[in-house]
């Protein structure tokens, strides 16, 4: 089992591209962070988030971010 703490990996994960896997368990750390667990070894994870950095979700929030930096 593996876990990450990152919520757009989680929910990358979640989608077709990154393997349809379903959260198999939730451990809230404090309000507004938590463990999210999946049935993946580490190994298959890191070959995933290697994948998520370099596809289209991961640029979208590096852009999001940029945006709303653009705001202040």
């Amino acid at each position: 089992m593996h876990y990450t703490v990152n919520y757009l990996f989680a929910a990358y994960l979640q989608t077709q591209e990154g393997g349809g896997h379903k959260i198999l368990k939730v451990e809230k750390v404090r309000p507004g962070k938590a463990k999210f667990y999946f049935k993946i070894s580490s190994e298959q994870a890191e070959k995933i988030q290697l994948k998520f950095h370099n596809s289209i979700a991961s640029e979208f929030e590096r852009i999001r971010k940029l945006t709303i930096d653009l705001a202040y």
